[in-house]
C-alpha cells in the first residue's frame, strides 16, 4: 500500500513539501504512521542524494521536486516579515517563520505605537494625586468603564490603571 513509487508519486504531486506535508497527505492507518514517516524520511534522503530532490531550507526542511518551479515555490513558501527566512506556514495567515520572530514584531509594534502615543519605553512612577485618585475607585469598588476616563484624564493607559488598581486592591485586602 505505502510502496516506495506510492510515496514517490505523492511527492510528486505535492512538488513542494515538508516530510509531515507527505505523511498527512498520504493519511496511513492508525499505527502505521510512525512506519510511513521513517519510509518517507529514506526515500527523501535517497532522492535527495540521487538529484531528484532539492532541499530548499535546512531547517525545517523543506524539499522541492525536479518538477517543482519557481511560481510553485512562491505559491508554498512565504518570507518571514522579520529575518527574511523562507518557510511554509501551517496556515496561510502566518507571517513569521518562529515564535521568536513573532515576539520581535510584536514588541516593535508595541514600541512604535507608545512612541506614537508619546509614551516613553520607561515607566512613570505614580504621584501621591495619582494614587489617591485610584484608592478612590478602590474605596467604591469601581467599574471597569472608570478606569478608561480615569486612565485619559491621568495620561495613562487602561491597562497601566488596571493593574495599579488590582495592587490596591490586593494591599487593601492583606491589611
Amino acid at each position: 500500500m505505502f510502496t516506495d513509487g506510492f510515496i514517490w508519486a505523492k511527492m510528486l504531486e505535492l512538488k513542494v513539501f515538508r516530510p509531515e506535508d507527505v505523511v498527512n497527505s498520504l493519511n496511513p492507518p492508525r499505527g502505521f504512521r510512525k512506519w510511513v514517516k521513517q519510509k518517507v524520511h529514506s526515500l527523501i534522503a535517497s532522492q535527495v542524494k540521487n538529484g531528484l530532490l532539492r532541499r530548499l531550507v535546512e531547517n525545517p526542511p523543506v524539499f522541492a521536486t525536479w518538477l517543482a518551479t519557481e511560481e510553485d515555490i512562491n505559491k508554498v513558501m512565504k518570507s518571514c516579515l522579520v529575518c527574511g527566512k523562507l518557510f511554509i506556514p501551517n496556515r496561510s495567515d502566518y507571517r513569521y517563520c518562529s515564535r521568536e520572530c513573532h515576539m520581535k514584531a510584536k514588541q516593535e509594534r508595541t514600541r512604535r505605537v507608545r512612541k506614537a502615543m508619546g509614551v516613553g519605553s520607561v515607566k512613570r512612577k505614580w504621584t501621591q494625586e495619582e494614587l489617591e485618585r485610584l484608592r478612590e475607585l478602590v474605596y467604591r469598588n469601581a467599574r471597569y468603564g472608570e478606569y478608561e476616563e480615569l486612565a485619559k484624564e491621568l495620561g495613562r493607559t487602561k491597562k497601566a490603571v488596571e493593574s495599579k488598581v488590582q495592587e490596591l486592591r490586593r494591599l487593601a485586602h492583606a491589611t
